[in-house]
């Protein structure tokens, strides 16, 4: 919350809108592409410029945005789902000479979801 968050465009259009209490900064290539409640950026440089200077930018995904500003992150807030799913989309690998689990809290499965974790890894110095 408050953070400005940085995406793709695929990634902004699967909220279905925009999230309360934050901003979205949506780096695309699309030249005519714009959304309500959306800053749209056509480069790295351009988003950050639009988050300004601040202490924190949430960079949510997709693929390629995360490709983009990883070799900057000194900290990856992770989720990880405890099921085994088809999908076309994955996250890296982290490489653990580079980087450190500082934090996990695991969730069990119910309610209709599987179980999952939250973890937090801490790029090492």
């Amino acid at each position: 919350m408050g953070k400005p968050m940085v995406m793709g465009r695929r990634t902004f259009e699967s909220l279905g809108g925009p999230l309360p209490g934050r901003r979205h900064i949506v780096l695309t290539r699309s030249p005519a592409w714009s959304a309500e409640g959306a800053e749209v950026a056509r480069d790295k440089a351009q988003a950050l410029a639009l988050a300004g200077d601040v202490p924190e930018i949430a960079v949510v995904g997709g693929t390629e945005i995360f490709a983009l500003f990883l070799p900057e992150a000194d900290r990856v807030e992770l989720t990880e789902v405890h099921f085994d799913a088809q999908g076309d989309t994955f996250m890296p690998s982290f490489d653990p000479d580079q980087w450190t689990e500082t934090w996990r809290e695991d969730h069990s499965a119910g309610d209709g979801h599987p179980a999952f974790s939250f973890v937090r890894l801490e790029r090492r110095r």
